[in-house]
């Protein structure tokens, strides 16, 4: 391409040139972009599908496992004498499905970490412990607060949110 000083003195049929000049060279370079473009949208197609079925798949798993009750629920957690869940367990570092197999989150959709609130009917505290659930529902507390009782849950990388009973929310550790 010439220089700016030489455009200075250039003619607009001169300049006219240049630009097809320019823009046939363009051409090849822009079709074989089209079709890099189209390879790139064919692969991340390919990628979705497969995590799709993926995602299917481990949903399909969790609700065979809840079916056959090898995953125990909140309640029984909270219930049990039993090690059916670590009680030194943090409610961050377990997962927790719906009978459906639908991942969920524990507490509010904007909450740093899962909480469970928990009441005795006139007190309500935020729990985020396996044993600190165990020691509260030993002690007569009940999931959930005055207001709405139950467990709050809500859908991960959402602000979808809804209480369910304890004995509705599966834990994996």
């Amino acid at each position: 391409m010439a220089d700016h000083g030489t455009l200075d003195h250039a003619t607009d049929e001169e300049l006219a040139r240049l630009v097809r000049e320019i823009m046939a060279e363009m051409a090849p370079l822009e079709e074989a972009l089209g079709r890099l473009r189209s390879q790139i949208q064919q692969l991340a197609s390919e990628q979705k599908k497969r995590e799709r079925a993926q995602h299917l798949k481990t949903r399909m798993q969790v609700r065979t496992t809840v079916a056959q009750g090898q995953m125990p629920t909140l309640q029984q957690v909270a219930e049990s004498s039993n090690e059916l869940v670590p009680s030194g367990a943090r409610l961050a570092g377990l997962r927790f499905f719906r009978d459906s197999g639908t991942e969920i989150g524990l507490g509010y959709a904007t909450a740093r970490e899962p909480t469970v609130w928990m009441t005795n009917g006139s007190s309500t505290a935020a729990v985020k412990t396996i044993a600190e659930i165990r020691s509260r529902y030993l002690e007569g507390w009940d999931f959930g607060t005055a207001a709405h009782r139950g467990v709050r849950i809500h859908i991960p990388n959402s602000r979808t949110e809804k209480i369910l009973q304890a004995a509705e929310v599966f834990i994996r550790a």
